[in-house]
């Protein structure tokens, strides 16, 4: 084995010995992620695991792009891991839709956005939905309005986790019924909160997207707080963002998510602060 290798070895060996021995701080991995790759990935894969604070410019496959909607963008090693969690999205083009009304131009929609869709008289989407969304594989539903049959009832609206149906609840309901949904404390929906009887089907019912708990010891080991309150446990609504600083005498550290988060379902990327 030649020097320069053993002194290679001999680095990773110390890295990861320095940010495990007390427990307190896991180092990352070489990141593992679909539809993209780190640039010259193959030159710096020797060197992983790396310290926290690390970050790695990488670049998506066609069809895809960074959450900043950049062909590329870093990727920050962090105390949570890897972030973003998702580094490259589908990107999905809506420009017509059978049997309803159709852009005449393209837009282009990233994974997790929904689109409305509005179909001819006597058409909806699939199990009377009126939203397509873009997901990995595409969108879902497929961009195809069906026609409506408006004999056929409906069952036991479905349950939703976290959530409640805000009308009285009865064994059969009437084509082009309709019901609504609510969240409890604290719980964002998301989706339409109105379900529909069509073709025997009802429409796809919202999510109640959990929201995030700041905790006295996740803050601690960051060295941050919430920039409006001293308060150490607070709730924060998804898709909703809360800002920190850093406690005195400490600084945003580099390579650290921005001081300003944003809580999904119940994730949040907190940032870290250092002396």
């Amino acid at each position: 084995m030649g020097f320069c290798t053993m002194l290679l070895l001999s680095h990773i060996l110390l890295t990861t010995w320095l940010f495990t021995a007390k427990g307190e701080v896991k180092p990352c991995d070489f990141p593992q992620f679909k539809h993209g790759h780190l640039y010259d990935e193959e030159r710096w894969r020797p060197y992983f695991p790396v310290p926290i604070g690390k970050q790695y410019s990488y670049y998506c496959e066609n069809g895809f792009s960074t959450p900043s909607s950049s062909y590329w963008d870093y990727l920050h090693c962090t105390t949570q891991g890897w972030e973003p969690e998702v580094p490259c999205l589908r990107k999905c083009v809506f420009h017509y839709v059978e049997n309803g009304q159709s852009l005449y131009w393209q837009r282009i929609y990233i994974e997790g956005q929904s689109v409305k869709v509005q179909c001819h008289k006597g058409y909806s989407l699939p199990n009377g939905q009126d939203t397509m969304t873009c997901t990995e594989n595409g969108w879902s539903p497929p961009p195809k309005c069906v026609r409506i049959n408006s004999t056929v009832k409906c069952g036991p609206p479905p349950p939703i986790d976290n959530g409640d149906i805000t009308s009285l609840l009865l064994p059969v309901y009437a084509p082009l019924s309709s019901l609504e949904y609510q969240c409890q404390s604290f719980y964002k929906i998301q989706g339409s909160k109105k379900i529909t009887c069509r073709n025997g089907e009802w429409s796809e019912p919202p999510k109640c997207l959990h929201p995030c708990v700041l905790t006295e010891k996740i803050m601690e080991r960051q060295n941050i707080i919430p920039k409006w309150t001293g308060s150490r446990k607070i709730y924060i609504p998804s898709e909703d963002y809360v800002e920190f600083v850093c406690i005195p005498g400490y600084q945003k550290a580099q390579g650290s998510p921005e001081l300003r988060a944003k809580c999904i379902d119940g994730h949040i990327s907190y940032p870290t602060c250092s002396k």
